[in-house]
């Protein structure tokens, strides 16, 4: 059984998936129609947790019913699926799970331009629309759901859950490449973040190196899946 959540997001094991729901939860709790959070019950245990915005959608299992999850994505719309399992669909994108341990500090200012964090970050990413991206950010900040980190060459974003973070993206400015920036942007993204895991999403053919260098292991694999 699948049933819509307007309470408490329950507890889950940790992983990147959770701290991407997290981050929406934190920034948006459940009052927003664009926004909507699901948990799957069989045998009278929660057995997944999703989250849907904009039609893309976030899954966490702990042997949940995949068929059950498949069919009621399709009818509610959903055009991907975020997961760390393995689903019966078409793989869009798919990549590792890199965590580090860190002891968190205490939490440093997060004022920043993020005009310029976006005309940094879009040189490498794929990002929404400015005008749909900057609210959404702002908001998630504003919230302590997200956070942003700029310098002179260099940009980062990080998701904030509860007890974790994801780290969203580090880009360095295309001159400035191979000499150690990216890692100090790194440094301090993970201080601003102040949680004791952190997580990162590396495409199957990305930079896992900068990522195993700087103290993350490999802990999992994520696919993003085509729902319809």
């Amino acid at each position: 059984m699948i049933k819509l959540l307007d309470g408490k997001l329950p507890d889950f094991p940790l992983s990147a998936g959770l701290v991407r729901i997290q981050s929406l939860y934190r920034s948006y709790g459940t009052s927003f129609d664009f926004l909507r959070f699901y948990y799957q019950i069989v045998d009278d245990k929660i057995t997944a947790i999703m989250s849907i915005m904009d039609g893309n959608a976030t899954l966490v299992d702990n042997n949940a019913d995949y068929e059950e999850i498949i069919d009621f994505l399709e009818v509610i719309g959903a055009e991907t699926v975020y997961s760390e399992g393995k689903l019966p669909l078409e793989i869009i994108d798919n990549g590792y799970i890199v965590k580090k341990s860190v002891a968190p500090i205490e939490v440093l200012s997060n004022n920043c331009n993020l005009t310029i964090v976006y005309d940094i970050m879009s040189t490498s990413f794929q990002l929404p629309d400015f005008n749909a991206w900057y609210p959404d950010m702002s908001h998630r900040i504003r919230h302590d759901g997200a956070v942003a980190i700029l310098n002179d060459n260099g940009a980062a974003i990080g998701l904030k859950g509860d007890n974790g973070a994801l780290i969203s993206g580090i880009c360095v400015s295309e001159n400035f490449r191979k000499k150690g920036l990216g890692s100090s942007i790194l440094k301090e993204l993970i201080d601003n973040l102040s949680v004791g895991e952190i997580f990162a999403l590396v495409d199957i053919n990305g930079p896992i190196s900068f990522y195993t260098k700087n103290g993350f292991s490999i802990v999992s694999e994520f696919s993003t899946y085509k729902v319809k």
